[in-house]
């Protein structure tokens, strides 16, 4: 009755006995099954043969599960050296993902003994499972070759790979052709024959993100059960590899799409020829030539010609042959295209704050080296490139994508990125410097352009005033020389407040519609802002510039006086702006805005 179809042993000679015993594992589970016969003729078993062999049995168990021990450990080691390996792969050549895969697979067919690999990846989106790296079994050296070709799709409601995709279920078919979900057209694009079937789910954060096909069992019908834990295991690391191809295409995507965009950018953001032309054709008018060596030239009227103001002051305060005309022109246009129209952080500030460096240089005569004058001059035309009219506290705030890139200082870090990638072919108006003195250019206007973020310049302020206070400043040091320099561009930042009152006042209106509008930008989520950012505390300006004068301006100033004597008009002109302002807090004095620029005399301030 139990061996209904016979034993299998007969070879027509009829089994008289049959003795069965199983072989379990120590942990019990059950490997195989000892079977025994003996034929007519001979004693049927008993007890003691039954005994016998389940002693022997015992001692046979123990070897299997030894064997099967080291097979596993064997398969762990190689596993582990197989996943170094990877590792080495995507590290040095992380360009080469297809090659990443390509390894991954080709362990994988060996795991299992599969005569063919397919890894297929999930589109989401369009439920669609798709793959362009192909086995069709060629080989180079022994090794399996994988073709790149015309990306495959098909539904995701179709096929073997799309219930396991669908599901999250691995699937063993030992008959693709026999069962109804197997999807031939695979088959039928790729000239092949599938016989049976392993596939593996990808699973990344819960999501099927990828699909293993095993095709065709090298020894034996069919995928056996070992072969399931096998491939699970490695299954894993198969998450991780479709993870870092995902991850490297976006990143391959984000980068032509940076490129490209670049491109554009550099189109609009570059001078034309005849733009920089036209430049070289400028004259100033006469009474600019006397007014700009001093302190409180106005720019304003001059709009049309700033450029040339400012290539004149390179050339008056560098010499002539300091840059390469054409380049200088060129530089110098492009930096006016890539400033915004903002009230405040504009063009014209820019100019502004490089007047106000060039007045300095000009009655600091011998102080600063031709590479510092260069470096300055050009750092203040370039300290507010690509200004949003944004503070640094409202973009970490509102975590743009400027805050991500720059942690600390961030608008200071972009605008000496923006003044980097001006600096190009045809624009390099430092071309001409060896290495060395290029290298320390760039330095030079790094460190400026980083010095006009407010919130640095108190620590610089005190430190440079402890050293003032004990006579211990030595413009020998660099680290001292840093801290000048740095007092010297807040300085220049800031030098609006030097300005006759009606400019200071024009100005400060101008600032107050940025601060307002970002103001304006946190009221909207909820946020209410500082009371210099409301505009619904406008009244309270005159004693907000006061504080400012005198917590921020007036110190800077006379600290600068204390270091460079000539320097004393700026601070007499921002005083005789405080009293203005304390005037206009006590309500002795009508707030009365100018209502259109004011001609560009000088400042009568008294010695």
């Amino acid at each position: 009755e139990r061996f209904p179809e016979g034993t299998g042993q007969d070879s027509g000679i009829h089994v008289h006995s049959v003795l069965c015993l199983p072989i379990v594992t120590a942990i019990g589970d059950l490997i195989a099954i000892l079977e025994l016969h003996r034929h007519w003729g001979k004693e049927p078993f008993d007890l003691s043969h039954q005994e016998v062999a389940t002693a022997n049995l015992a001692w046979a168990s123990v070897a299997i599960h030894q064997v099967q021990v080291c097979r596993g450990l064997a398969k762990q080691t190689e596993l582990n050296d197989f996943l170094l390996d990877v590792s080495k792969t995507y590290f040095d050549n992380i360009v080469a993902i297809d090659s990443l895969l390509e390894h991954i697979m080709i362990y994988a067919k060996n795991l299992v003994n599969a005569d063919r690999c397919a890894l297929f990846q999930v589109d989401h989106g369009n439920k669609e499972l798709y793959s362009d790296l192909f086995d069709i079994g060629e080989e180079n050296e022994g090794k399996p070759v994988f073709t790149k070709t015309k990306e495959i799709r098909f539904s995701i409601d179709k096929g073997i790979a799309g219930q396991v995709a669908r599901t999250g279920e691995v699937l063993n078919i030992p008959d693709a052709y026999a069962d109804p979900r197997f999807n031939r057209e695979v088959d039928l694009k790729t000239g092949y024959t599938t016989r049976n079937i392993l596939c593996m789910p990808i699973v990344s954060r819960g999501t099927v993100i990828g699909v293993v096909q095993m095709v065709n069992k090298l020894s034996g019908s069919a995928f056996t059960k070992t072969d399931e834990n096998n491939f699970k295991m490695f299954a894993v690391f198969c998450a991780l590899a479709l993870h870092c191809a995902n991850m490297y295409h976006r990143i391959r995507h984000s980068e032509c799409i940076y490129r490209v965009t670049m491109e554009k950018l550099s189109y609009h953001s570059i001078c034309t020829s005849e733009e920089w032309k036209t430049l070289t054709q400028l004259n100033l008018p006469e009474p600019i030539y006397k007014e700009i060596e001093t302190f409180q030239f106005d720019i304003s009227p001059f709009e049309e010609i700033w450029p040339a103001v400012f290539i004149y002051m390179v050339h008056n305060s560098c010499g002539k042959n300091s840059f390469e005309l054409e380049k200088l022109c060129r530089f110098t246009m492009s930096v006016r295209k890539n400033y915004r129209r903002v009230p405040y952080h504009n063009w014209k500030h820019a100019v502004t704050v490089a007047h106000c460096m060039y007045a300095i240089l000009q009655k600091t005569s011998g102080i600063f080296t031709e590479l510092e004058k260069k470096g300055l001059l050009i750092a203040c035309l370039c300290h507010d490139l690509d200004h949003r009219g944004y503070s640094n506290t409202y973009l970490q705030k509102f975590d743009h994508p400027l805050a991500a890139l720059y942690s600390t200082s961030t608008m200071e870090q972009h605008h000496f990125s923006q003044t980097v990638s001006i600096l190009q072919e045809g624009h390099n108006i430092f071309s001409n410097m060896n290495s060395s003195e290029y290298e320390q250019v760039l330095e030079i206007i790094r460190k400026a352009i980083i010095a006009t973020d407010l919130a640095l310049y108190f620590n610089n302020h005190q430190q440079l005033t402890e050293l003032l206070t004990v006579g211990g400043l030595d413009l020998n040091n660099h680290l001292h020389r840093d801290r000048v320099i740095g007092l010297m561009m807040t300085a220049c930042d800031l030098c609006s407040v030097t300005k006759r009152w009606q400019v200071t006042r024009l100005t400060a209106n101008d600032i107050y519609a940025e601060f307002w509008a970002e103001g304006d930008e946190m009221k909207k989520i909820g946020i209410q802002p500082i009371p210099m950012m409301d505009r619904d505390k406008k009244d309270e300006v005159p004693q907000g510039q006061v504080g400012f004068y005198n917590s921020v301006a007036i110190p800077c100033y006379t600290t600068l006086s204390n270091l460079f004597p000539p320097s004393g008009p700026l601070l007499k002109a921002c005083r005789a702006n405080l009293s203005h302002w304390e005037q206009i807090a006590r309500g002795e004095v009508e707030d009365i805005l100018p209502s259109r620029p004011c001609d560009s005399g000088p400042v009568k301030v008294d010695n």
